[in-house]
């Protein structure tokens, strides 16, 4: 088999890991946003275990987040740290860019790496 396939196989596991996951955590979705949402959260690339943390911490539909807060360096670890009053975590999912929080908690000499 070729690299190529091997990804692809790869990612069709993550997709239908994260299915199973998203229809438990949002069983008033039905199976074409699940489906839309796993394939998402399949383009992140994580383990299944990280999978699952991460959208314990963001949301369903916090995907992008997720793959923006791993290109930035924010750990998983970081959600509950307070910046100026309000968690990471409340921050992202309300439109703060992971860039921005990164540059907040520098300015408040906080690290948000593991």
């Amino acid at each position: 088999m070729i690299v190529g396939d091997d990804r692809r196989d790869d990612r069709r596991s993550l997709e239908s890991h994260a299915f199973t996951l998203l229809s438990h955590q949002a069983p008033h979705l039905r199976p074409p946003e699940l489906r839309t949402l796993a394939r998402t959260w399949a383009r992140v690339r994580l383990r299944p275990e990280e999978m699952q943390a991460w959208i314990a911490a963001l949301g369903v539909d916090g995907a992008v987040i997720t793959r923006d807060c791993r290109t930035v360096g924010i750990a998983l670890s970081a959600m509950g740290v307070v910046l100026n009053g309000k968690r990471v975590r409340e921050r992202l999912r309300g439109g703060e860019s992971a860039f921005s929080a990164m540059a907040r908690a520098a300015a408040c000499g906080r690290s948000l790496k593991d």
